[in-house]
């Protein structure tokens, strides 16, 4: 372990170095990079960023920086030095805060951003507090809006419409409101009989907008049904003139009524919010099980107001949630958008009644919560104060380099739109997502994950199927390495040559697919896969999605006892699924898109040797015939990614089977019985 450590650590301080020299920003800027990768720090811990100069070019002058604390008081301000090769950004904090770092280039914004250039970071954002206390009639107030508004009958009117999809039905509804007020907006289901999960969609800030049948028809292809509320009293399909003629009052809504919580506009939205999930949760196509609402910005705001309101709601998905913390601004923490005026007193109080900050306590479903650390919109010093009063399971998903979503690249915005979407994807499946309690650690290898995109989910259905077809002996499991070896695609018919000359005769059906991590694989076990197979020999092979091609973070990457925890995780499904397996569990084979992540692998493949006992779970690590003692792949055994193999790799792999198969099979049959082999779903449209 001492040569494992000494080894990573002469490598990582060489990709430090080019790290930062090569991961440039737009139009020769210096690049930043955080002191920690979660950009979550302690109180009293140094809060800190290295910035690199562009590579070749002259140390750039003139850079000057601004930190502020909960996006409002400056803290420290500098001029970036660069006369030592690097430069450094630094503060320190004596109690819990956001950090927002404003960067000044020569002369104004960063180049070709049209924003300023700007860093993030946390210090120990779960002890974050409400600026203001409850109001102490805040239940009783709700209370009785909501009994007004269960006066008012629903009076549901639906126009049944074109979908633009033959698998969903899709309708515009219209429902009544408090005070003569209608909800407007759009539902979709599948066109199939059964019971769906139901999916409440909150739209964002801005002057009243038409609807998208797509935002709702395409929810409703993957399984759900969905319904998307307009936030104003508007229709909401018409065409642009219709929205542009509408009074200028209405565009500035946010203003209406801010000294009042009787008169205020966002009392009309969140009944309307409210109806809409009473409407749905009656809906006879409703499963009963899983509600979902969703939003982004005011839509987030919106989904946590009516999370805390009614009793239905499972799940709370939100990016970036307007409206937290209205009241920061009086204890020196911005607030930002819908931009309650901190020097009124009455507005204020009244703020407090809208606030989601004070809906989140009373919130049971489980929640996932995006923040953005350098988001100007809504800061997110009160979105992690309305996380932390969230008493039921939550994730937050830290952005730690991503403005409000609008202004927001989609890498940038990323966190979210993947774990979302797992999130969903397990959801409309009828499983059970696990928060990751850990913002500063990416979820553990050992929890099963689904995928974000409908590829994966269209393949998983046909491998279901396929589990039921022909007679499964041999049952191979893992990612794409694993995949293209038995896959029906064009481009890999060589491959699949490859495996019917070594594999007929044994039964041998793969089940491997591209992209799969640990987490990912885990999740397709869960949710049937193996379920009646019984093989009696699975050929198991996982990790190197989770390693990934990113250098290793010091001497004690995470990895290193990540992964073989997600490894056990998953031979401890196979033998409970099935029992009567032997498993051959399989090294991970070298990366050369990135050599410095060898000795991660090096010291995983160590680890999950330590599984095997030789009887019922066999190791089998074919590296050294696919590469050099340094972990450099021989001539021929990658297909030129340096990381897939190639046939003659393949060929190594059938070597090392082929006698455990034989041992534990005996001789192949003259005629296989395996199912036919499956491809890449998206490659045959």
């Amino acid at each position: 372990m001492n040569q494992f450590r000494h080894l990573v650590r002469t490598l990582f301080t060489a990709f430090v170095f080019v790290h930062l020299a090569a991961h440039l920003c737009p139009a020769q800027q210096p690049t930043f990079t955080p002191y920690k990768a979660s950009g979550i720090y302690a109180v009293g811990e140094k809060v800190g960023w290295t910035a690199a100069p562009p590579p070749g070019a002259a140390p750039p002058a003139g850079y000057t920086y601004t930190v502020r604390k909960n996006n409002q008081d400056v803290i420290k301000t500098g001029t970036l030095d660069f006369s030592a090769g690097r430069a450094t950004i630094e503060a320190t904090l004596d109690e819990p805060a956001m950090v927002y770092v404003q960067i000044s280039k020569p002369g104004g914004e960063a180049e070709g951003s049209g924003l300023p250039l700007a860093l993030g970071a946390a210090v120990a954002p779960e002890r974050l507090q409400p600026s203001a206390p409850r109001p102490a009639d805040f239940d009783a107030f709700w209370a009785s809006k909501i009994k007004a508004l269960k006066a008012v009958p629903e009076n549901a009117v639906l126009t049944r419409a074109d979908g633009g999809r033959a698998d969903v039905e899709y309708a515009t509804i219209r429902m009544d409101n408090v005070g003569g007020a209608h909800v407007y907006g759009q539902l979709a289901k599948p066109k199939r009989p059964g019971k769906f999960p139901a999916l409440v969609i909150f739209q964002w800030a801005g002057g009243p907008y038409p609807l998208q049948r797509q935002w709702v028809t395409d929810r409703a292809a993957e399984g759900w049904l969905a319904i998307n509320i307009e936030p104003h009293d508007v229709l909401p399909a018409e065409p642009q003139s219709y929205y542009d003629a509408l009074p200028q009052e209405l565009k500035n809504y946010h203003t209406i009524g801010r000294e009042d919580r009787e008169k205020s506009y966002f009392l009309k939205m969140y009944l309307a919010d409210y109806r809409a999930v009473d409407y749905i949760a009656r809906h006879p196509d409703w499963d009963g099980r899983t509600l979902v609402v969703m939003g982004t910005s005011m839509g987030g705001q919106q989904s946590l107001a009516v999370a805390g309101l009614h009793p239905k709601v499972t799940h709370l998905v939100v990016n970036e949630p307007a409206g937290c913390d209205t009241n920061g601004p009086l204890r020196g923490r911005a607030s930002g958008y819908p931009f309650w005026p901190a020097d009124n007193p009455r507005a204020m109080k009244t703020a407090l009644y809208f606030d989601p900050v004070n809906f989140a306590s009373k919130i049971k479903a489980t929640s996932l919560v995006a923040i953005g650390f350098v988001d100007t919109v809504t800061p997110p010093v009160g979105i992690w104060i309305a996380f932390n009063q969230i008493k039921g399971p939550k994730e937050a998903v830290p952005m730690i380099d991503s403005p409000h979503n609008h202004q927001a690249t989609s890498e940038q915005q990323r966190p979210f739109t993947v774990r979302s979407a797992q999130w969903l994807n397990t959801l409309v499946h009828g499983g059970r997502v696990r928060p990751n309690p850990d913002p500063t650690r990416p979820l553990p290898a050992d929890q099963p994950v689904a995928r974000a995109d409908q590829n994966s989910m269209l393949a998983h259905r046909e491998l279901l199927e396929k589990r039921k077809r022909g007679r499964i002996d041999v049952y191979f499991l893992g990612d794409s390495i694993t995949r293209r070896w038995g896959a029906s695609d064009a481009q890999y018919k060589a491959l699949l040559e490859n495996w019917r000359r070594n594999f007929h005769g044994w039964n041998a059906a793969n089940f491997g697919w591209g992209g799969d991590t640990t987490q990912n694989i885990l999740w397709r076990l869960e949710n049937g896969e193996l379920d009646g197979v019984n093989p009696r020999v699975i050929v198991l092979m996982a990790g190197t999605n989770n390693v990934g091609r990113t250098s290793p973070q010091g001497p004690d990457d995470p990895r290193v006892a990540d992964v073989p925890r997600g490894i056990k995780a998953i031979l401890d499904l196979c033998r409970r699924k099935a029992p009567g397996a032997t498993v051959i569990l399989m090294g991970i084979t070298p990366r050369n898109d990135n050599m410095v992540v060898m000795p991660v692998i090096d010291e995983i493949n160590r680890r999950i040797a330590g599984f095997a006992d030789g009887k019922r779970i066999r190791y089998v690590n074919i590296n050294d015939k696919l590469a050099d003692k340094e972990g450099r792949l021989y001539e021929g055994m990658h297909n030129g990614d340096k990381l897939h193999l190639d046939l003659k790799a393949y060929q190594v792999w059938a070597d090392a089977l082929k006698p455990i198969l034989t041992e534990l099979l005996g001789p192949p049959a003259m005629q296989d019985h395996a199912p036919p082999p499956t491809g890449d779903p998206s490659a045959r449209k």
